[in-house]
């Protein structure tokens, strides 16, 4: 019923492996996709593995790793996140018609979503379409997204999963990223004609 994609760069022994055996612990059988997004040291080779030999954006990534998967549920989340406890049930238990997130936030008129998590239906999914690629590295695509959902009538909610976030360390570290961050809103702004406000945090 659920497919799992993490997109990772880097963080191989630190984040992702962790993680993956943290999802297995309670749920063995779940069907995983591991993006490797061109990590310098490449993860290793399994099954549940994919290698991406050039970088591309979260968005791409995401995309790449839902469009290798099949089951009804999709749960997306960077690597450089905490599992402790058992999930699927949960999700599967959720609207269908809406999209989850464990971290919302409130913009004038909709409501988004941090995407270093979040759950969604995959008819939902091809409803609202791929993440757009032209948002660079990572900033935006979730903001950009939930809005193509809001005009569709679709909602985003939040969930109770039992993950922890690092706060983004892995992004962080990447060159230039507060420019990125900046170029990509004026892109979302510029896509939907906006002024996107300042956002308050929603739960």
């Amino acid at each position: 019923m659920l497919s799992i994609i993490i997109v990772g760069i880097n963080g191989w022994e630190e984040y992702t492996r962790p993680l993956i055996n943290g999802i297995w612990a309670h749920h063995p059988d779940v069907e995983l996709c591991v993006v490797d997004n061109a990590s310098e040291k490449p993860y290793p080779d399994a099954p549940h593995i994919q290698r991406l030999d050039k970088r591309v954006s979260y968005a791409e990534a995401i995309n790449k790793g839902i469009s290798l998967t099949t089951q009804p549920w999709i749960l997306v989340l960077n690597n450089d996140v905490k599992c402790g406890g058992a999930f699927e049930e949960d999700i599967t238990k959720l609207d269908p018609n809406a999209i989850y997130g464990m971290e919302l936030y409130r913009e004038e008129t909709f409501i988004w979503l941090a995407s270093w998590i979040f759950a969604i239906d995959r008819e939902t999914y091809w409803k609202v379409g791929e993440f757009d690629t032209q948002f660079e590295v990572c900033a935006y695509e979730d903001v950009d997204y939930c809005y193509r959902a809001h005009k569709l009538g679709i909602p985003t909610k939040l969930m109770r999963l039992p993950f922890q976030h690092y706060l983004g360390k892995t992004r962080w570290g990447i060159a230039g990223y507060e420019n990125i961050r900046l170029n990509n809103r004026k892109k979302f702004e510029e896509k939907h004609n906006l002024e996107f406000k300042p956002r308050t945090y929603y739960e």
